[in-house]
């Protein structure tokens, strides 16, 4: 009968060498549908749907007869649709160059009065459209600009009554969508995580849940709500009392205002902060605006958070994100020592125990209770642990995990170059050298452990940097590098511990 103690040798060994993958797998691999595949292409005179209605992804169709009107706002370059002054292009600049965020200019993000032809006024001091209606109801359309980290931009939507009768304005939609524009590299995974969302007022401010919507109405109130990638967000600001929310497939966020009566020459203004542009953690936060909560930093969210942090207050004295990450997993490392150390002895204490543990397998074959008993009692006795070794690897999976969410999802670690050929920290390495070097480097790190008493224990931890080199072919270039600093770290302090354990 194979003993519990050689089944509990292997669990562990096991355990060490798919943790990581395991752990990966479980919190950050996310399983999408499949994109939704485009439908035949909508008319470019229809309306808005009515909130609630589904929506398949409309073709790229030309505008109407009306040439698009080309304007600046910002950093950003725009195209607008004369027919509801809707954006149908808005080039956002990013590290690797411009990036097109409008991803289907029908109707295009922010229109509203589809049906009415919209001129730009040159003379407004902002960048602002206007159309009229038959009825007299003249339509402004404002897009003001914020301050960078401090302000964002607002869009002011007034209609005024230059009749001399009362005029119903209707009920009429703001909408950003469908779907949103990234960088060339996430173009392909960019359907599969589209999301419409909103951040709730809760009972702490800005700390209330995100709301992934489906499509349908959504009650509220919400602090914001808008569209999001894994980079960018687009997102309004509304006052609740002023407008209902609902979203469509693919994602699309409808704010709808009621019908309003007006008075012969009255004026009535809508005012909406928005913001539309990358997911800067950092920056987010400064606007005070729980915009940063759109970045999902995963299950370990307050470990990326401090991650991130540190980050840039190294990134601060080495002007360099990669030598950041070293330094990073020094301290680390340093932090861990004390844990390192009691593993360290961990195995070594088993190491010269396995003489014994082998004799008590074979006194107690027959009798797996006595066995377990007298082993426990062994380990008490020697001040052994056979759990010991698994420590460091255990309190590293969470920074672990939250080191691939932060680098996967954090835009300002996004084309942060390191040295020579990586220059882009959150990506792969495109010559797969550093899961080759860091491969090598555990292989070696495994060589100077002391050598495990079970030959299928010893068999699976060979194994272990194959599995790891593999598994690391395509993970982020700093999270690899992170490892591989681990392991170099780890390799020389087991150097210099070896000759005082004489193991």
């Amino acid at each position: 009968m194979e003993s519990i103690n050689t089944e509990r040798n292997l669990l562990i060994a096991v355990a060490l060498s798919v943790l990581v993958y395991g752990l990966w797998f479980v919190f950050i691999q996310k399983k999408y549908m499949p994109p939704l595949p485009q439908k035949a292409a909508i008319s470019q005179t229809q309306t808005l749907p009515a909130p609630g209605a589904n929506l398949n992804p409309p073709a790229a169709l030309p505008l109407k007869n009306y040439p698009p009107m080309n304007a600046d706002f910002g950093k950003a370059k725009l195209k607008v649709n004369p027919d509801g002054a809707g954006i149908t292009s808005w080039q956002y600049p990013e590290p690797l160059g411009m990036v097109e965020l409008v991803q289907y200019p029908t109707p295009g993000f922010f229109a509203a009065f589809s049906n009415l032809k919209f001129t730009q006024n040159p003379k407004a001091p902002n960048l602002t459209f206007v159309a009229r209606r038959q009825d007299g109801l003249e339509v402004a359309k404002e897009f003001i600009p914020g301050i960078e980290g401090k302000k964002v931009p607002e869009l002011q939507i007034t209609l005024t009554n230059t009749s001399g009768k009362m005029i119903q304005t209707g009920a009429w939609s703001l909408s950003i969508g469908p779907g949103l524009g990234t960088i060339a590299t996430e173009q392909k995974e960019n359907p599969k995580v589209w999301r419409a969302i909103g951040l709730e007022f809760g009972g702490h401010g800005l700390n209330g849940k995100v709301d992934t919507f489906k499509p349908g109405n959504h009650a509220g109130p919400f602090q914001w709500v808008g569209i999001d990638n894994r980079y960018f967000l687009a997102a309004m600001l509304p006052k609740s009392n002023e407008f209902s929310v609902s979203s469509l497939t693919p994602p699309e966020v409808v704010l709808t205002a009621p019908s309003l009566i007006l008075n012969p020459k009255t004026v009535h203004t809508w005012t909406v902060p928005f913001y539309l542009g990358a997911k800067g953690y950092t920056w987010l936060s400064h606007y005070h605006l729980g915009l940063e909560r759109s970045i999902n930093f995963g299950f370990f969210a307050q470990i990326g958070h401090l991650i991130l942090e540190i980050l840039e207050k190294i990134y601060l004295l080495t002007g360099n994100w990669g030598w950041s990450i070293i330094l990073l997993t020094i301290g680390l490392q340093i932090l861990v020592f004390p844990l390192t150390l009691k593993s360290l002895k961990a195995q070594v204490a088993m190491r010269k125990l396995q003489p014994e543990i082998t004799k008590l397998q074979k006194k107690y074959a027959s009798e797996p209770t006595k066995m377990n008993a007298e082993m426990m009692e062994l380990y008490k006795k020697n001040g052994a642990n056979p759990l010991g070794g698994c420590l460091p690897m255990l309190i590293q999976a969470p920074v672990f995990i939250a080191l691939y969410t932060t680098l996967r999802n954090a835009w300002e670690l996004h084309a942060a170059p390191w040295i020579f050929w990586i220059k882009d920290l959150s990506a792969k390495d495109p010559y797969y050298i550093l899961p080759i070097v860091m491969g090598t480097l555990m292989f070696a790190q495994n060589k100077l452990n002391p050598p495990p008493g079970d030959p299928a224990q010893a068999q699976i931890m060979t194994w272990m940097p194959v599995i790891f080199t593999v598994m690391f072919l395509n993970f982020p270039a700093g999270l690899v590098l992170y490892w591989m600093t681990n392991s170099l770290f780890n390799a020389a302090i087991q150097l210099g511990l070896k000759k005082y354990y004489k193991y």
